[in-house]
C-alpha cells in the first residue's frame, strides 16, 4: 500500500489483529520493509505491525537528495498522521535506529518504546568518510559499485558463507534501492548528530547490537546505552550489523523481553 507522506508516496505494509498495540519497522540503508519478515511473522499475532519503505527506499518514492535525518524523521510521524495512529512502539535498525532517536527526542508522546539496534548516535570523522566514499562511488559506478561491500558489511563470513539465499536477497535489495534514496540517506549519515539527544529521552529505551558489527560495534552501543538515563542494552552474540537476521531469535527474545513492561 502506498499513502503520500511530505509531498512524495510512502510504500508500506499493515499486519495483526486491529486494536493491538502498534509496532513500527524501520529499515537500515539500502534495504527494504522487507528485512523485517522474521519478526513481522513472529509478532503479528500480538501487535499491530507497520513496516515501511524510507524515502529513496524499497517502493518508496524518491525525493532530490540530499536528506537529513530530521526529514527522514518527520516523514515517519507523517506517515504515523495519515494512518491515524497516535502512539507506537519503535523498532529500528542502523539508519531506522537512527531515525527512532530523533523521533523519540521530538514526538516522545507518540512513542511507547525505542529500540535502537546496531546504529550510532554520532558521525565520527571516519565514520563520515565511510559514507563520503559511498556517495563518490555510487556517482561513478552506480549502485553495482556498492553492492558487495555492503555485503561484507553487513554479515559476518560465517552467516554468508551458510545462508547464500538470504545474501541473494540482501544483494537484490542493495542493487534495486534509487542511487538518489542512497545518495540522500548517505548525506544525512554523515552529518549524524544524536548524541545530544541520548541524555534527554524520556521514552524507554534499548539498544541491541551484534557482536561483530563493524559500523556500530558493541564499544559503540555500550556508550550510547550509558549516555541514556534507564536503558537497557543488548549484545547479540555472533552476529554481525544486521542483527535482527542473523540471530531473529535472540533479537526476538530481547524485545519481547522490553516491550511488553511498557
Amino acid at each position: 500500500m502506498k499513502v503520500i507522506t511530505n509531498g512524495f508516496e510512502t510504500n508500506f505494509v499493515v499486519e495483526g489483529p486491529h486494536g493491538a498495540p502498534w509496532i513500527t519497522f524501520a529499515n537500515s540503508l539500502v534495504t527494504s520493509l522487507e528485512m523485517w519478515d522474521a519478526q513481522a511473522q513472529m509478532l503479528s499475532g500480538r501487535y499491530r505491525i507497520l513496516r515501511y519503505d524510507m524515502r529513496g527506499h524499497g517502493r518508496s518514492g524518491v525525493p532530490s537528495p540530499p536528506y537529513r535525518i530530521a526529514d527522514l524523521a518527520s516523514d515517519a510521524v507523517a506517515l504515523w498522521d495519515a494512518l491515524g495512529i497516535d502512539l507506537s512502539h519503535w523498532v529500528g535498525l542502523s539508519l531506522g535506529g537512527m531515525v527512532g532517536i530523533h523521533v523519540a527526542a521530538l514526538h516522545p508522546a507518540r512513542m511507547r518504546t525505542l529500540v535502537a539496534s546496531d546504529c550510532r548516535a554520532d558521525a565520527n570523522g571516519a565514520y563520515a568518510n565511510v559514507f563520503v566514499q559511498r556517495i563518490k562511488t555510487t556517482r561513478e559506478q552506480g549502485m553495482a559499485g556498492v553492492v558487495e561491500p555492503t555485503l561484507q558489511r553487513f554479515f559476518t563470513p560465517s552467516f554468508a558463507a551458510s545462508n547464500p539465499s538470504t545474501i541473494e536477497q540482501f544483494r537484490a535489495m542493495i542493487r534495486g534501492t534509487p542511487a538518489d534514496g542512497h545518495i540522500g540517506c548517505c548525506e544525512a549519515i554523515r552529518e549524524l548528530a544524536e548524541g545530544e539527544n541520548l541524555s534527554k529521552l524520556k521514552v524507554p529505551t534499548m539498544f541491541i547490537g551484534g557482536e561483530h558489527d563493524i559500523g556500530a560495534p558493541p564499544e559503540i552501543m555500550r556508550a550510547m546505552h550509558a549516555a541514556t538515563p534507564g536503558s537497557k542494552y543488548v549484545m547479540l552474540e555472533g552476529a554481525g550489523h544486521i542483527s535482527n537476521v542473523e540471530k531473529p531469535g535472540a533479537f526476538l527474545v530481547a524485545i519481547e523481553s522490553f516491550l511488553p513492561a511498557h
